[in-house]
């Protein structure tokens, strides 16, 4: 392991790496927003003895961007056991970062509020922590056993590794602190976690690529293409903070493109085919007219390339002195 993996961690949260004592190894994060019926179908897989690892090993906090008061009586009608608390609303990023700050956990899972864990899914990662003690990062496998159906339909199937997708990693909690969490400057559900996996790396992290630990995300209905286009300043932004090589429009274009054609290509012609290929016109259109000032903004943040940079966030107190 490199030198900078066995540095003080120093968290900003003035947190020991240890955790408070009684506290449980496992604190799963969940950030939501007014997704009562996915959300129910995700909590009712991390239950008490619906995982095989047991509840004393684990918490679950749901921060919820909306702040409804309908999801936090769920929670406390049906749900105690879960912890409601009223997000920031500056994003997902900054959703997770508020759930984790809250934890007690020596090791954070996350996990969003769509996704189905599979029953030893937090035990797989707690042995995978337990036979090296030098690992701080996790990624576990993501499925879709219903498939798309459609390439109007997507989620994030991660079968190899390597990608670091937030629906399904874990890292420990000392080591998520001190590297300041997502970056919240990424407000929208795009590229946070990717630019936390290379400030990992760059933190010379030992990460773990850990199958066992499964979750299936059913397949959900594409936005618009406008919308999906205006998704893409998140990406305008990683590659200017990680020193991509220019021309960054050409080959952000191509990488769109190629994606949503390669779905088409793999499933078979129906009507949603004609509806996929005019979203991507109006997704490549969208990021060809929105181009230049998505660069603008981000070169002025990022005069240099700057992997280790995280926009200016706060966090809670230690996890040993919340509030419960």
């Amino acid at each position: 392991m490199s030198t900078a993996a066995h540095a003080p961690l120093g968290a900003p949260l003035g947190a020991s790496p240890d955790a408070p004592f009684g506290a449980p190894r496992w604190s799963v994060v969940i950030p939501t927003y007014d997704r009562h019926a996915t959300l129910t179908a995700c909590l009712d897989r991390l239950a008490p003895g619906a995982q095989s690892l047991d509840a004393a090993a684990y918490e679950v906090i749901v921060s919820d961007d909306a702040r409804n008061p309908a999801t936090q009586a769920l929670l406390a009608r049906t749900y105690p056991w879960a912890r409601w608390l009223p997000g920031p609303a500056r994003g997902p990023a900054a959703n997770r970062n508020h759930g984790a700050s809250a934890a007690r956990g020596r090791w954070l899972a996350f996990t969003d509020d769509d996704t189905l864990p599979s029953r030893e899914w937090l035990a797989a990662y707690d042995r995978a922590a337990a036979a090296d003690a030098e690992v701080e990062a996790l990624e576990g496998r993501t499925t879709c056993a219903a498939g798309f159906g459609t390439p109007m339909f997507y989620a994030p199937v991660n079968e190899r590794g390597g990608l670091f997708w937030s629906c399904n990693i874990a890292l420990r909690a000392a080591r998520f602190r001190a590297l300041g969490g997502f970056d919240e400057g990424f407000r929208v559900a795009h590229m946070e976690d990717q630019d936390l996996r290379e400030r990992l790396k760059a933190a010379g992290v030992r990460m773990q690529w850990v199958p066992e630990a499964l979750v299936d995300h059913p397949p959900r209905r594409q936005p618009s293409g406008v919308k999906l286009g205006m998704l893409r300043a998140a990406e305008v932004r990683y590659l200017v903070k990680h020193g991509a090589p220019a021309p960054l429009k050409w080959r952000l274009l191509r990488g769109v493109a190629s994606l949503r054609l390669g779905i088409v290509r793999s499933l078979p012609w129906s009507a949603d085919s004609l509806r996929a290929l005019g979203s991507l016109l109006a997704e490549l259109g969208t990021v060809e007219w929105h181009f230049a000032a998505w660069e603008r903004v981000a070169r002025t943040e990022f005069p240099q390339p700057d992997p280790t940079a995280v926009a200016q966030q706060r966090f809670a107190p230690a996890p040993g002195s919340l509030p419960r």
